[in-house]
């Protein structure tokens, strides 16, 4: 139905800085790895396989955080959430977030709304996009008062993992708002991000 508007949205625009990927270029990646276990699941064995040999001190902390992680109830799984959980561990925490999602996506999106927090803001967009429940509605509707500029372009990342296909002019409208908006920084890339996993969700490729 948007395959023409999705066409001529790429020939006409394009990420912030092709050199240096953005927050919503990384978002994008972690997701996709979130969401594809047979694969990110071996990318992580090897990435920590890497740390642990450079850094033999930190398995102890890293394995000691995750038990906490995988015993946490809701409340302090948002707690986790809030601060700096270890990189190695942050897809244990999604996966525990999702497991208790009845009771944590409705907290999380209220919360970011308001939240200035990156890691809490950067978890919330794994959660959201991990999860079963269908959020789209919900943050488009509340998007423009999202009071970080930061949490709408995490926003847009979820969405292209979430939204539907008619949701495609209002990503687009989104892409030019935050350009137009924040010219020096790459929050727009939110949108692109998005609307280049709808377009791969919805047109894939023959």
């Amino acid at each position: 139905m948007h395959k023409e508007d999705l066409n001529r949205f790429f020939k006409e625009s394009a990420i912030k800085d092709k050199d240096l990927p953005s927050a919503a270029a990384l978002a994008h990646f972690q997701i996709k790895l979130q969401l594809t276990p047979e694969i990110g699941d071996e990318f992580r064995s090897l990435m920590n396989e890497v740390v642990y040999n450079s850094q033999p001190q930190r398995e102890g902390k890293v394995l000691a955080e995750r038990e906490e992680i995988e015993s946490a109830d809701s409340s302090q799984i948002i707690r986790f959430m809030r601060r700096s959980v270890d990189t190695i561990n942050q897809n244990i925490l999604v996966n525990r977030g999702v497991a208790l999602e009845d009771e944590i996506v409705p907290e999380v999106i209220r919360m970011l709304k308001t939240s200035l927090n990156d890691e809490f803001i950067e978890t919330s967009a794994r959660l959201l996009s991990a999860c079963s429940r269908d959020v789209a509605k919900e943050l488009i509707e509340y998007f423009d008062d999202v009071r970080s500029p930061y949490a709408r372009s995490m926003i847009l990342v979820v969405l292209g993992f979430k939204a539907e296909e008619t949701h495609i002019p209002w990503l687009i409208e989104k892409y030019r708002e935050m350009k137009q908006d924040y010219p020096n920084e790459a929050y727009c890339d939110g949108a692109y991000y998005a609307l280049y996993e709808i377009e791969s969700r919805f047109y894939p490729a023959i």
